[in-house]
């Protein structure tokens, strides 16, 4: 389904036209229930938008802010160290370390740059990584993390709203097109000044979404989770801390 093509039909539900329902206020609705209906699909499934992230290494900079469109959770964290090689970072807990790590000099002296040895912790919405000496390294630092699909901006596009924006950032699924929409139309009847009945179908909705979620849960990860993708991307997700 395209954004034109879920204009027409949310004005078909609710009978309206452009002028009583304009494509900005649909814009609006449909952006918030898309986010809240991606963000209950993770209690289906934790890694359904994991996507992985690159950022570059700075010399001697060891945080590093998150993504402002993340949802939930970081899965996994890699890093050139040595300028080359990638190294997957491990989780950490502060409180399981006694040694100090205030400093610079404190954290080079308890962690390093070698397999097993570097690790990363959640702060302020940020990565910030225990190692060995940090230097410049351009797109050196990789982090799979799962972020909300793409907003739409435009509801007269003729493109269809699965296509993944770019390697890094989700379309939106087509198993959700048509969820997301009756909940704009559900959205849209109740906050009338007389809230309008809904239809028996419409009051189904939740267990329609929960179905979306079982055919979203049977999808490859291998190819993604959307219909049409620009470049395809293997991702795999490994242990990782809450956000």
């Amino acid at each position: 389904m395209t954004p034109a093509q879920a204009a027409a039909y949310i004005r078909l539900k609710t009978r309206t036209n452009p002028t009583t329902l304009t494509d900005a206020n649909i814009l609006v609705l449909f952006n918030v229930s898309k986010n809240f209906i991606c963000q209950r699909a993770l209690e289906v499934d934790e890694d359904i938008w994991l996507v992985p992230t690159t950022y570059d290494l700075v010399a001697d900079q060891r945080e590093y802010p998150l993504s402002s469109n993340i949802l939930s959770r970081i899965e996994r964290v890699e890093a050139k160290l040595d300028g080359t090689n990638w190294l997957k970072l491990k989780s950490i807990d502060l409180t399981d370390f006694d040694d100090p790590v205030a400093s610079e000099t404190d954290i080079t002296n308890t962690f390093s740059n070698n397999k097993g040895e570097a690790y990363y912790d959640i702060k302020r919405k940020a990565i910030y990584i225990y190692s060995g000496s940090i230097t410049d390294v351009t797109d050196g630092l990789a982090i799979w993390q799962n972020t909300y699909p793409a907003d739409i901006s435009d509801m007269t596009s003729t493109t269809d709203m699965s296509v993944d924006p770019s390697t890094t950032t989700h379309g939106v699924p087509k198993a959700l097109h048509k969820v997301i929409c009756d909940d704009v139309v559900i959205e849209w009847k109740g906050s009338r000044e007389k809230p309008i009945p809904l239809s028996d179908s419409e009051l189904m909705h939740n267990q329609q979404i929960e179905q979306s979620f079982q055919t979203l849960k049977k999808s490859s990860y291998d190819t993604e989770v959307t219909g049409d993708l620009p470049n395809q991307v293997n991702m795999q997700g490994d242990d990782g801390s809450i956000f």
